[in-house]
């Protein structure tokens, strides 16, 4: 084994929501993601897909919906319905598992202010990340289908190679 790995790419993120069809037009209207692939319905183990995606995910899960999406910088978001999706995402942070998303936008209020305008929620206030420069903000949203999204104003690398926790 190496002594150091060398630094994968994020290909996609998968997240389960209980209206396949709303999810993709609000990502698509709020976030601006792509959609690469409209919903399409995956039987278990029919056919090639079918069976691969029965063996991935673990279980006989009948039939699903399932969409793909381009973000600005082209990590996707892979978006399921199973028939048993239903209300939103539970919200527990301390729980291992995916926490959030993040995506970034320079105007942070104003796209926090059209979560909310379009069924989403505001979990945070809007903070300056270093205090005293208004140029790195942060604030933590909920979509629609309960996905906690954290909003920042600058990139990855870029914001927390400046941290001091």
């Amino acid at each position: 084994m190496p002594e150091h790995a060398y630094p994968r790419t994020l290909g996609h993120i998968g997240v389960t929501v209980d209206d396949i069809d709303e999810a993709v037009e609000w990502y698509r209207d709020v976030l601006g993601f792509t959609p690469v692939m409209e919903p399409d319905t995956v039987t278990a183990n029919d056919g090639h897909f079918g069976a691969l995606a029965a063996d991935a995910i673990g279980f006989d899960f009948g039939t699903m919906r399932i969409a793909h999406m381009a973000t600005g910088n082209h990590i996707g978001l892979e978006l399921f319905e199973f028939g048993t999706s239903e209300g939103e995402a539970a919200f527990d942070p301390e729980a291992p598992g995916l926490f959030h998303l993040c995506v970034q936008d320079p105007n942070v209020e104003e796209l926090a202010e059209r979560i909310t305008d379009t069924g989403g929620e505001q979990l945070s206030e809007v903070w300056e990340i270093f205090p005293g420069h208004d140029e790195y903000l942060m604030t933590y949203c909920k979509d629609p289908f309960g996905i906690v999204v954290e909003i920042h104003s600058r990139g990855y690398e870029h914001m927390h190679s400046n941290m001091d926790y």
